[in-house]
């Protein structure tokens, strides 16, 4: 079989008659300037259209800058994760059993029966000590605020979490890192069986805890708080919501004492409190005025949801 012949060339320059090049008119290469504004130079005229170094112009310029830097502030960090819930708090007493290798005691059928009605008797009353605040009954006094709903949701939580870990104070989690703790937790207890007699309900009294404390903290008006007392109520709002995340979280780990994990559908429904916490949340602030604390709300069931996630 014979191969095709190859096509013939052109010799070099054969196609090119540089006689006959035609020179570009002036007129024609002031239609190729696609940036007449341009000077030679490359600069910009801020002459034109009407933008002129005029002290009026220099000072909504710092007025600009001063707003970008006041946003840039808005992201930073505005609460003390260090700090207690309550200035009463020492901190440094604050040890954690589990880690240290301390076994929690274990409660009994008769106390974990009485340990369920006091968790609805408790409820109950938070409840009706809510709808009196509305002032739906005239008779008796409910909440004055909001900080001393958080305070009795606060304490709630903090007596749910004794009957999980033994410690009568939840602060502690607030700094606690749980990457590291889950490392110590699962080297220390690795041999130890689940005991599913430790888990009673408390995962569901603590995501019903969670639930409310959204739709309580929408029902109350900061706008006429001062601004100390508002920065107070905010800061232990968002430090209730931190430590709700870390029990939670650890209790999807199953890194505390009994290592039960918490169940699919409880963990679904923390997922919907969850992002609708962090959804409506910052409108909550919006209408009351509440500016900043982007780094907070961004952090609200954080680990929680990464953890749902997996």
């Amino acid at each position: 079989m014979s191969l095709p012949d190859t096509p013939l060339h052109c010799n070099p320059d054969e196609l090119s008659r540089l006689d006959r090049l035609k020179e570009i008119d002036e007129s024609e290469i002031d239609e190729l300037d696609l940036n007449p504004e341009l000077n030679d130079n490359g600069d910009i005229d801020m002459s034109q259209d009407g933008y002129s170094e005029s002290p009026d112009n220099k000072r909504a310029a710092s007025v600009l800058d001063e707003d970008i830097s006041d946003d840039v502030d808005d992201f930073k960090p505005r609460i003390d994760i260090g700090s207690p819930f309550s200035s009463q708090t020492n901190m440094v007493s604050q040890v954690n059993p589990t880690s240290s290798g301390i076994p929690t005691r274990r409660l009994s059928l008769s106390q974990q029966s009485k340990f369920i009605t006091y968790c609805d008797e408790k409820l109950m009353s938070i409840q009706r000590k809510f709808v009196q605040s509305r002032g739906l009954n005239y008779n008796m006094s409910g909440y004055e605020n909001l900080e001393s709903l958080l305070k009795d949701l606060k304490s709630f939580t903090d007596f749910i979490w004794y009957s999980v870990e033994g410690i009568p104070n939840s602060d502690y989690l607030l700094k606690q890192d749980l990457y590291l703790f889950e490392k110590e937790f699962n080297m220390k207890n690795a041999s130890l069986p689940v005991d599913r007699a430790r888990s009673f309900g408390q995962t569901s009294y603590l995501l019903r805890i969670a639930d409310d404390l959204l739709e309580f903290t929408e029902k109350f008006d900061l706008t006429e708080l001062s601004l100390d007392e508002k920065t107070s109520t905010v800061s232990k709002l968002f430090k209730l919501l931190f430590i709700l995340d870390k029990i939670f979280a650890r209790i999807i780990d199953g890194t505390i004492p009994g290592k039960v994990k918490m169940t699919g559908t409880d963990a679904v429904r923390l997922c919907g409190i969850a992002e609708r916490t962090r959804m409506k949340l910052p409108t909550y602030f919006e209408t009351q005025n509440i500016q900043g604390y982007h780094f907070e709300l961004s952090k609200i069931y954080l680990e929680s949801l990464e953890r749902c996630a997996t």
